[in-house]
């Protein structure tokens, strides 16, 4: 594994703690601290505005999904803990963003088909901070085969 994998490698792993403590808390509270979720976001937005200067390729499709984030949050079909977890993953990590619409959007419509109500709601941090730990095992096994 290089020197630049490994890197990467630990930030993703100090996000995917950030994203279970902010489950946690979200699992057992239904409240997501904003100490938390609010410096996540701000980074998110930071990241994604240095990933735009430099002319990444998937820094526009990122900005387009906040974007979408944004105007969906402010109808208020999802919670301010949950938009912030959002943007700051798809700002900093936009494959872990993408992987957690698709869990919460999956585990959102089991719900609604196991309970058979439109209005349920659910703690979407836990299902973002399974899905990124779900992200990062299929990188690093990506990595891993990998011979640098």
């Amino acid at each position: 594994m290089s020197l630049s994998n490994i890197f990467l490698f630990l930030f993703h792993l100090a996000l995917i703690i950030l994203m279970c403590w902010m489950g946690w808390q979200d699992w057992k509270t239904r409240e997501v601290s904003n100490a938390l979720s609010i410096p996540l976001a701000m980074f998110g937005l930071v990241g994604l505005i240095f990933r735009l200067s430099i002319g990444e390729p998937l820094a526009q499709i990122s900005l387009v999904v906040v974007v979408v984030l944004t105007a969906v949050a402010l109808r208020n079909w999802m919670g301010g803990a949950d938009w912030k977890a959002l943007v700051g993953l798809w700002g900093l990590w936009p494959l872990a963003g993408f992987t957690s619409i698709v869990c919460a959007g999956l585990f959102g419509a089991g719900a609604v088909l196991w309970t058979r109500n439109r209005n349920i709601t659910f703690p979407a941090v836990c299902v973002f901070a399974i899905a990124c730990v779900l992200t990062l095992a299929g990188e690093v096994s990506i990595m891993s085969l990998i011979k640098a």
